[in-house]
C-alpha cells in the first residue's frame, strides 16, 4: 500500500480531518475496483482514527454518521474474513 495511505497512529499532531476524509474516499474507490479485506480494514482504521481523535467532538452530528459508516465497514471486513473462497469450475474443451 502507498505510504500516503498509511495511517500514522503514533503522531500526536491534530488530525487534518479533510485529509483523512479524502484518504477514506480514495480507499473506498480502490475497494470498489478491487474488493478485499485489507482495504476494508484500512478504511476502518481511518474512520476509527477520526472518531478517536481530538477533533471528534467538533464533528457534531457527523460523529453519528461516521459511527454508522464504521459499523458498515466493519461488517464488510468481517464478511471478507469469514468468506470461503470458492474457485469457479474450469471448462475443459476436448
Amino acid at each position: 500500500m502507498n505510504k500516503i495511505l498509511q495511517l500514522d497512529e503514533t503522531k500526536n499532531d491534530p488530525v487534518d480531518i479533510l485529509t483523512n476524509i479524502t484518504v477514506i474516499c480514495h480507499l473506498m474507490t480502490l475497494y470498489a475496483l478491487h474488493p478485499c479485506e485489507p482495504l476494508a480494514t484500512n478504511i476502518n482504521r481511518h474512520i476509527k482514527f477520526i472518531l478517536n481523535s481530538s477533533v471528534s467532538e467538533s464533528l457534531g452530528e457527523w460523529k453519528g454518521v461516521f459511527k454508522q459508516i464504521l459499523s458498515q465497514w466493519e461488517q464488510i471486513a468481517d464478511q471478507h474474513k469469514y468468506s470461503v473462497k470458492i474457485k469457479k469450475p474450469q471448462i475443459i474443451a476436448h
